[in-house]
């Protein structure tokens, strides 16, 4: 029933009330029976609002979890190359080292490969999506609690840890290889720093060490978070599929 069926009922309602015309007795039926017309015509109402309340969050739901799902496919994909790039990395760690323990330098390969003492892949993703949904007061339409706490400690905690402990561990190497290895290993003509001159210097040793183990670690950390985003995909689609 149309508001303006609804007014028309009141108002008859009303006149009822104030014709004096009428017994009181007649009044009360007709006046139970547009009470009744009102009641039942703004419930009919109501429950259609909620309704297309209800339709229009799980659109704004699904229209959320869609946007996120393809944000945290490229983190995923991200952080794949991120580990590819930095297995190069490590490897040239361990194989400088067990070339040192084992004294059998190979010049040409340390050498041309010291740009890896300077590699750097620092983890980034783009969070505006869900800080905009958080901050619209909308994680309340994930009706998934379960799904929501995952989301929410990827965007809050996991990712943000990833993105610290980048900042930190590439911030402190670059500064040590400036101390203890770029300034004092020999630069050819053609810019290639020779790492291996200087390889019996226990600072560039703990350096080889040190870093080496903790590139390994980023390595580690990387795939972990990447397995951890597909988990969340997978809850995100059985969601949609509902």
């Amino acid at each position: 029933m149309s508001e303006e069926k609804i007014i028309k009922h009141t108002e008859a309602a009303v006149r009822l009330i104030g014709n004096k015309e009428k017994p009181w007795r007649k009044k009360i039926g007709e006046l139970a029976e547009e009470i009744a017309i009102i009641i039942f015509a703004v419930s009919i109402t109501l429950a259609l609002h909620n309704w297309n309340d209800w339709r229009n969050e799980r659109k704004m739901e699904k229209d959320f979890l869609t946007g996120i799902k393809g944000d945290l496919k490229n983190d995923a994909i991200n952080l794949d190359y991120a580990v590819i790039d930095l297995n190069n990395t490590a490897h040239y760690y361990d194989t400088v080292w067990q070339q040192i323990a084992h004294k059998k330098l190979d010049v040409a390969y340390i050498d041309t490969n010291s740009g890896q003492l300077l590699n750097t892949v620092y983890f980034r993703f783009d969070n505006g999506r869900f800080e905009s949904f958080k901050s619209s007061g909308y994680l309340r339409l994930i009706e998934n609690q379960v799904l929501l706490k995952n989301l929410t400690n990827l965007y809050t905690s996991d990712m943000p840890f990833q993105v610290t402990a980048d900042d930190y561990i590439y911030g402190s190497r670059r500064a040590d290889y400036n101390t203890y290895i770029g300034v004092k290993a020999p630069m050819d003509a053609e810019k290639v720093v020779h790492v291996s001159q200087i390889l019996n210097d226990p600072a560039v040793r703990y350096q080889l060490v040190y870093y080496g183990s903790y590139i390994h670690e980023r390595i580690r950390q990387k795939k972990e978070l990447a397995k951890h985003i597909r988990s969340v995909i997978t809850e995100i689609d059985k969601e949609l599929d509902k």
